[in-house]
């Protein structure tokens, strides 16, 4: 299986030496640099959301800033010696508390609006991504999903987007709070003590080293979270639909023993990531406390005898007490930053991982191809080779050759892994052929264009898939345009009306998820509903192999016969009224055409196909 995550290392990294270890670090700080700068990109979407984020954060930094100024201010003039001797201005002390309650007011409006502004600009964000992901995926050829774990991609359209929106823009928004508040912060203490400030730069680096260390190992943690998820999800998937098998063979213990085993790995990665992250709030409340208890003894010495502290202001108790309160901001923003920085390296791995999604492109350009709007319903195999792992000599299917005339059915039979299911693949060209051509009419297929190709070809497949919805959309899924009335008259036709309108809600019955409220007879005529309304020329046929009633049997024979009337037809056969019916024959075994002709024409030549006849078919 392939994998959209670029960090999977090619090996165990206790396996890798310095220098290996050292490469691997390195790719990946580039692949998450040159994410971010993606990212961006889509940031920019809303620069009006981004400008407003900026404007309303300075202001509430600004007003922020100023309360510790008021604060000290007020500490000076009026709660110390003259607030003490009650000589002060009673006007004036009560204008500069009502100055410091509109401060305080402004700064939690204006940071609140940039809270929701960065929350709309990560929503958006989530939002634009999670389509631009999901039509990636719609336009990814079958064999991607050959490649891809299900789980992988649910995870990156879910788990991972999600952590992009919650992560990367509300953290970035935080950190980027954090350089201003901290800039602002040092100007207005060194407008009060330019020694002071140089004393609190030399100690501030030893507090931001110990958090940087404790991040660094939270990061490949958070990588490791991030992939146990997906794997988890996989799995879930995977068990989920194969609940019934899972109970038939009596492994639930097994099952339920891996899923634990996973769960596990998942919760000691994610532990040992949020150890190291929150480890630095404690850190940062012991440097903290130390630097402000360093900075009101030297300040108080200051104060007390009078030594030059290198700014020209007066150095007090209020001086002192907005020194200790910008500390306790700076030191409680860079300890959150520290923590949205490792945020932010688990939403880059998941941006990654999405913009890895989003940029894979198909193998081949559809837009470059043509398109054909009307066809007879013509079709040639000209020398197909066909291989699933392109890397394999092993071939699914060998040097096919046939034509089909409109209007002709074309029986396709063999043993179980022949290559049947290939030849309908290929011409439904959910692959390509390795060589060889594919026409319809005289077009090739890999001329045109995806949608125009499939656009002249009806599908019914052995297993129905019916959405959750009522019968009515499910049927109108054939033909998006067709009215209720069309629908009612195709359901006529292949007789899914006998059944539909002795139901209580009729054609606005909700189908059940896989349609489990209908028995496989119904499910089948419902399917052929479908395919009548398409009304394509040329259709493709995997008859069901699961036993229904006589009677059921016989309606849903009725239903093709009139399905398959003047179109071009492939039958992948399993019934025998099928294989009589049909003007010609495929006998298809390990990959190669061996036997073709009518029912009679097989018979007589005594082969292959006489064999497997009375194996695998019974006489109506």
């Amino acid at each position: 299986m392939r994998s959209l995550d670029p960090f999977k290392a090619p090996k165990n990294l206790s396996e890798m030496s310095k220098v290996e270890k050292k490469t691997y670090f390195k790719n990946n700080r580039k692949i998450k640099l040159d994410s971010f700068k993606r990212l961006i990109k889509y940031l920019n979407y809303r620069r009006g959301i981004l400008f407003g984020i900026i404007i309303t954060m300075l202001i509430s930094i600004i007003c922020s800033t100023l309360i510790v100024f008021a604060l000290g201010y007020i500490t000076d003039n009026f709660l110390t010696y003259n607030f003490i001797h009650n000589d002060y201005n009673a006007s004036q002390f009560a204008g500069a508390i009502g100055v410091l309650v509109v401060l305080s007011i402004l700064q939690q409006v204006f940071n609140y609006w940039s809270n929701a502004l960065s929350v709309k600009a990560g929503l958006y964000t989530a939002m634009i991504m999670r389509n631009d992901a999901y039509k990636a995926i719609m336009k990814m050829p079958i064999s991607f999903f050959d490649e891809i774990n299900n789980g992988e991609l649910m995870s990156i359209l879910s788990n991972d987007i999600e952590n992009i929106s919650n992560g990367l823009c509300a953290n970035l928004n935080a950190i980027i709070k954090t350089i201003f508040i901290v800039i602002s912060s040092f100007v207005f203490m060194l407008y009060y003590s330019v020694y002071l400030t140089l004393i609190v730069l030399i100690l501030f680096p030893v507090f931001l080293f110990v958090v940087f260390i404790l991040m660094k190992k939270a990061v490949p943690q958070y990588q490791k979270t991030q992939k146990r998820v997906a794997e988890l999800n996989g799995f879930i998937e995977e068990n989920l639909a194969a609940h019934h098998l899972i109970r038939s063979f009596n492994q639930m213990d097994k099952i339920n023993a891996e899923f634990t085993k996973k769960s596990k790995r998942l919760f000691n990665s994610s532990f040992r990531a949020n150890v190291y992250s929150n480890i630095a709030y404690p850190y940062a409340n012991v440097v903290t406390n130390l630097l402000q208890l360093i900075v009101v003894a030297i300040g108080s010495l200051f104060a007390i005898s009078g030594i030059s502290t290198g700014s020209n202001s007066e150095f007090g108790p209020g001086a002192i007490v907005s020194f200790v309160l910008y500390i306790r901001i700076m030191s409680n923003e860079i300890a959150r930053t520290f923590e949205n920085v490792a945020s932010i390296q688990m939403s880059l791995v998941s941006a990654t991982r999405a913009l890895n999604l989003i940029n894979t492109k198909p193998l081949v350009d559809e837009s470059r191809l043509s398109s054909i709007d009307f066809i007879k319903g013509d079709v040639e195999f000209k020398n197909v080779n066909f291989s699933y792992d392109k890397t394999s000599s092993n071939l699914q299917l060998k040097n096919a050759s046939f034509k089909a005339k409109r209007g002709e059915i074309f029986a396709i039979v063999g043993p179980t892994g022949a290559g049947k299911t290939t030849i309908i693949n290929l011409l439904s060209k959910f692959y390509l052929p390795n060589s060889g051509e594919i026409l319809i009419d005289s077009f090739k297929s890999t001329d045109i264009n995806e949608h125009s190709w499939r656009n002249q070809i009806s599908i019914v497949l052995q297993d129905t898939f019916l959405f959750k919805n009522t019968i009515m959309e499910n049927l109108r899924y054939g033909n998006l345009s067709a009215t209720d009335e069309q629908i009612k008259e195709a359901s006529r036709i292949s007789s899914a009306a006998d059944f539909i309108e002795q139901l209580e809600l009729g054609y606005d019955t909700i189908v059940e998820e896989g349609g489990r409220n209908f028995s496989q007879g119904e499910r089948q005529l419902l399917a052929i509903t479908r395919a009548i309304l398409a009304n394509k020329n040329i259709l493709i046929l995997d008859e069901a192999t699961s036993n229904v009633d006589t009677r059921t049997e016989k309606i849903i024979q009725a239903a093709m016969l009139k399905l398959m009337k003047g179109k071009t037809s492939f039958v992948i056969a399993h019934r025998l009224s099928t294989i009589v019916n049909a003007d010609q024959i495929l006998v298809v075994n390990n990959g190669e055409i061996i036997e073709r002709g009518n029912h009679h024409e097989l018979l007589n030549k005594h082969g292959f196909y006489e064999k497997l006849y009375h194996s695998s078919f019974s006489e109506d």
